[in-house]
């Protein structure tokens, strides 16, 4: 039994019995604690004062309405593309190793994935704001807020502001959609600010006398053999420089004298100074596909692969990359291959098809390493679009640049930013913070524009139909309800299955 299953179940025993408490004793604390179905309401009167303050320039808060629902609405078809295409590589997810359960819940230090503190932050900081904004648009339009408060279930759940019920069914059309694309555009709008204070007055002022050099960002966890410890500067393999340029992808490009899967001296640079190691170097197979041509052939280096008469040598992964970007499905390769960095063998396999480009089947990497520049990172890290070459590309960068955590970029992990000098921890503690506010942030906006209820996308949807339905002739306000919650819920249903499908996937 993993630490976070541990921590869960001695929150649920704790939890349960208090559930049951305050569902015998509705009073509970003078109504501070509510039974709210499996969860508890956690009621309070903060921000109250504020919201009845600033929900009085009513002028503004129509503007803002009209840019929420503009935003909501981009924000509504980037999460529908997200789901759509997440449940579309669902069966290439199958067979691999599940993320857990950790990893699908938001709770800052058991989730591997959120850093305790900051990500404690960025939550309060997204969670607060979003709730903070359905209040004021809420005054705005004269409907009450009786509390605002927290919703409990074992773990956190969120924060909510509780407007008067009978006065939002009263509110009219446009007032409930202006209620519910607040916090969404919120969210989103604290996002932007805080990218752009991190990717521009943060990281635009850093700069590595390294920039071009291979780099070790990450080691792999499961690689036996010696590597170099993450945040290494290469210097030289054998003697020669090793560089990140473009040249040595190049496809039949042979910079060096040495051959790749062979033991060779390296040097490296780390923070305390120069250190040298003698290892294999090489394009690593970590493992590979059931079933696919290059099935078994695990824990080996590549030396070469003979391909249509001509042989090519690659020195990292993304040389290996660039190969294979140049065959095609169902021509024969000869790997020749190394276990140890002496003794070579051969195996003749049929390439399977990836699209227009051949298959293996396999996951590489450079001697057990992840390997980059300090250029890349630091573009990878402020640039959304990086590596986007056409307008199609943006969307799946993007995408990318969202999933960084998962690839162990936070954005810039702690053994590496000495690659920049010495910025002082100062400088990287509000740089993580507005990272993690930002991504958060997002997190929560792109989620809550779901089009599925409870999310405030939901009702949003629902609002939007039934103008749809009006602008077609539907006079009939309870006629026009009906045709609006049916679509909705369909949609909804299908909103939450395709959800339902992608968090069991991560977690198997």
């Amino acid at each position: 039994m993993n630490t976070t299953v541990l921590i869960l179940l001695v929150l649920l025993v704790i939890y349960v019995p208090f559930w049951f408490y305050v569902w015998r004793h509705p009073g509970a604390f003078r109504n501070v604690f509510e039974k709210y179905g499996p969860a508890i309401k956690i009621n309070s009167k903060l921000g109250l004062r504020f919201m009845d303050r600033f929900g009085r320039y009513k002028r503004f808060w129509r503007g803002f309405g009209i840019f929420s629902q503009i935003v909501s609405l981009v924000l509504m078809v980037m999460m529908i593309y997200i789901m759509v295409v997440a449940v579309i590589r669902l069966p290439s997810t199958f067979g691999r190793a599940g993320m857990g359960v950790e990893y699908v819940l938001a709770i800052p230090g058991l989730n591997p994935l959120l850093p305790l503190w900051y990500s404690l932050l960025g939550l309060i900081v997204a969670m607060v704001c979003h709730e903070l904004a359905h209040g004021l648009q809420s005054r705005s339009n004269d409907i009450g807020v009786q509390n605002t408060g927290l919703l409990y279930a074992v773990v956190p759940l969120g924060a909510f502001v509780e407007p008067d019920n009978e006065q939002v069914e009263k509110a009219s059309r446009r007032a409930k959609i202006d209620l519910y694309t607040a916090g969404i555009t919120t969210n989103f709008v604290l996002a932007a600010i805080s990218f752009l204070l991190f990717s521009t007055v943060m990281l635009g002022g850093i700069s590595s006398p390294y920039e071009d050099n291979c780099a070790v960002y990450q080691v792999a966890v499961d690689y036996d053999p010696d590597t170099l410890p993450a945040g290494a500067i290469v210097t030289a393999v054998a003697g020669a420089p090793i560089v990140f340029d473009k040249g040595y992808y190049e496809v039949g490009h042979t910079p060096y004298a040495w051959d790749p899967g062979t033991s060779q001296t390296v040097i490296y640079e780390m923070s305390d100074g120069e250190h040298n190691r003698d290892m294999v170097w090489g394009v690593y197979i970590m493992k590979t596909v059931d079933g696919s041509p290059a099935a078994g052939l695990d824990k080996v280096w590549i030396n070469s692969i003979e391909y249509q008469g001509t042989s090519y040598t690659f020195y990292t992964a993304q040389g290996f990359s660039s190969f294979m970007s140049i065959t095609e499905p169902g021509k024969s390769v000869t790997i020749n291959y190394t276990p140890d960095g002496t003794s070579v063998s051969s195996t003749t396999v049929t390439l399977g098809s990836k699209g227009s480009i051949g298959y293996l089947g396999v996951y590489t990497n450079t001697s057990g390493m992840g390997m980059v520049t300090p250029s890349e990172i630091k573009e990878m890290a402020s640039n959304p679009l990086y590596g986007a070459d056409s307008i199609l590309n943006a969307g799946t960068s993007m995408l990318s640049y969202i999933a960084q955590p998962l690839r162990g970029f936070d954005p810039v992990p702690e053994s590496i930013q000495w690659w920049y000098g010495d910025q002082g921890d100062a400088f990287w503690i509000l740089a993580h913070a507005l990272y993690w506010i930002f991504w958060l942030n997002l997190m929560l906006g792109i989620t809550n524009a779901l089009p599925a209820f409870p999310f405030d996308g939901g009702y949003t949807f629902l609002g939007w139909m039934d103008a749809l339905y009006e602008k077609l002739g539907v006079k009939n306000p309870e006629v026009r309800r009906k045709k609006a919650e049916e679509i909705t819920k369909n949609v909804s249903t299908l909103m939450l299955f395709m959800f339902m499908l992608v968090i069991i996937a991560a977690i198997i």
